[in-house]
């Protein structure tokens, strides 16, 4: 270390170089902000990944049909099951942004903006994280945080609200600590808000359960407790940001439609993102590691910030209860965490066991080296992002391409049974034929509603009412990964003595076309086959 600090001396002058700029650049990027900088650079990562969720192509037909007709749907668009359903659509200003992202630079285009919008969550994290905690701690927990959340990053449209939620916590700390009147401009970005996603509630949950402790701490005269005319302006801001959210599509029916979400019981338990997190899942080890180092920094923290706690208490109750609030509970548990672990760090009296080198031109080009080689990584790691293509193989991965493929040429007749994981990227494909096939099912739950969550339960695990929901919904085929069960069935069932019910009509890479066995479906099988 010391002959990093002897190298200081400053280099010969060269004709056209800034001299002062450089020593300024020396200084600037220290080992702290160079840690800081690196975590940073690795965690992008995880904020830019290629388009693997399910609801992503049904929000980008949404967002097309709004932008060719120059209106918001407030009805079932494209299933047969719930043609008539009233449509919340929650998310129909980002739906639009979507639309015009994939116009403009198709997939790769969409995972850098939201990838962007996901990095940009994590640095209001990371601002929101005491300035009292070492740069270590900081940057250690902030990378934990980002792996306890893991499972939900991707370019999905809920990285809005992981944003605004972040933005808001930050806004929140800084104002009850005096530091800050940014908190004011809640309301407008409100405005917008609730026009992105239905999280917009989670402000209401940060700013309200702030606001009840900040009270309480003043009625009981605790040191440092707010004045009251912060108070009244917290809770002023506060109802404005409810009041403004009435400006929207949906009218006062959005004020609910998060709770009614998140309250579906079938919703629950079918819906693999509403399950509580398997803690025999390697992807939840971060977070289980997560709860067990606040435990024990909790235990030997000497402060604990009432706010803080309560906040840290809701995040880690929801993400108990729903691997999709895991991003919540990261954004409120980073700083917890940092703040803790700060203050058992200092009780057991650690330190830093090395001695800080000084900033000089061989450590500036040295962490410069070593940025610019993770820079490298992370180009490479987000090359699936940057290369995605609608037809090439990470979407071939998780979609029927060859099915749609053969379903837009050769458009089937009848209803379809299909997965519902499928059905948002069935729609994208099928919706812009003539005529138009509509789904049995895709992922906006809320709109299909319990009943028909319920039913497809029944039908794709052969259920005993099974025949008789093919029946009632008028399945004339079915389109599935080829070894799920009821594919095996249907085959049986065409090949048991004294049934001929269905026939396979196609077997593609992973998904099989069962039809019902009528003159008329052997008639466009053979038409489909030439």
């Amino acid at each position: 270390m010391a002959s990093l600090a002897r190298s200081a001396a400053p280099f010969p002058s060269e004709p056209g170089v800034d001299r002062s700029a450089f020593r300024r650049a020396v200084r600037w990027l220290d080992l702290p902000r160079f840690f800081i900088i690196a975590i940073f650079t690795t965690m992008l990562i995880a904020a830019i990944q290629p388009v693997t969720d399910p609801d992503f192509w049904w929000h980008l037909t949404t967002g097309n049909w709004i932008l060719s007709h120059h209106a918001i749907p407030h009805q079932d668009l494209f299933t047969f099951t719930v043609a008539g359903h009233r449509w919340i659509t929650h998310e129909w200003l980002s739906e639009v942004l979507i639309g015009v992202l994939y116009a403009v630079g198709r997939l790769p285009l969409v995972s850098l903006a939201l990838g962007a919008v996901t990095a940009a969550g994590f640095l209001f994290v990371y601002l929101s994280i005491d300035r009292r905690a070492g740069f270590v701690i900081r940057g250690l927990t902030l990378a934990l945080g980002v792996a306890a959340a893991n499972p939900i990053w991707g370019p999905r449209i809920q990285m809005v609200t992981f944003a605004l939620s972040a933005l808001t916590y930050l806004w929140v700390r800084r104002y009850c600590e005096g530091h800050s009147r940014a908190l004011y401009a809640l309301p407008a970005v409100m405005l917008l808000w609730v026009n992105l996603h239905a999280g917009f509630v989670f402000a209401y949950a940060i700013v309200g359960l702030a606001l009840a402790v900040e009270c309480l701490r003043y009625v009981l005269r605790r040191p440092g407790a707010m004045s009251f005319p912060r108070l009244r302006a917290m809770g002023a801001v506060l109802l404005a940001a409810v009041a403004v959210a009435i400006v929207n599509p949906n009218g006062w029916d959005i004020y609910l439609y998060p709770f009614q979400t998140g309250g579906s019981a079938e919703q629950q338990r079918l819906i693999v993102e509403w399950f509580s997190p398997n803690f025999q899942m390697s992807q939840i080890w971060a977070f289980e590691a997560m709860i067990f180092l606040i435990l024990g920094s909790i235990a030997l923290a000497r402060r604990i910030e009432p706010r803080q706690f309560v906040l840290l208490a809701l995040g880690l109750g929801l993400a108990l209860h729903s691997v999709r609030n895991l991003s919540f509970f990261m954004l409120v548990a980073v700083p917890a965490l940092a703040d803790y672990a700060q203050q058992a760090a200092d009780r057991l009296q650690l330190r830093w066991p090395f001695r800080l080198p000084r900033p000089s031109p061989v450590t500036f080009a040295l962490n410069g080296a070593v940025l610019a080689a993770l820079a490298s990584v992370v180009l490479l790691a987000s090359a699936p992002s940057l290369l995605e293509r609608v037809d090439g193989k990470l979407v071939a991965r998780d979609f029927p391409i060859k099915a749609a493929d053969f379903l837009s040429k050769h458009p089937a007749p009848g209803h379809m049974l299909n997965v519902y994981g499928w059905g948002g990227y069935l729609i994208f494909r099928l919706d812009r034929d003539s005529p138009v096939q509509p789904v049995f099912i895709f992922g906006d739950a809320a709109l299909d509603g319990d009943q028909l969550l319920r039913d497809y339960s029944h039908l794709q695990s052969l259920g005993p009412d099974q025949p008789q929901l093919l029946d009632r919904y008028q399945i004339n085929w079915v389109v599935f990964h080829s070894d799920d069960p009821i594919i095996t069935e249907l085959r049986q069932d065409h090949n048991a003595p004294g049934h001929t019910g269905w026939f396979e009509l196609r077997t593609f890479d992973k998904a099989t076309i069962m039809m019902r066995d009528t003159p008329a479906n052997r008639e466009y099988a053979a038409a489909a086959r030439t």
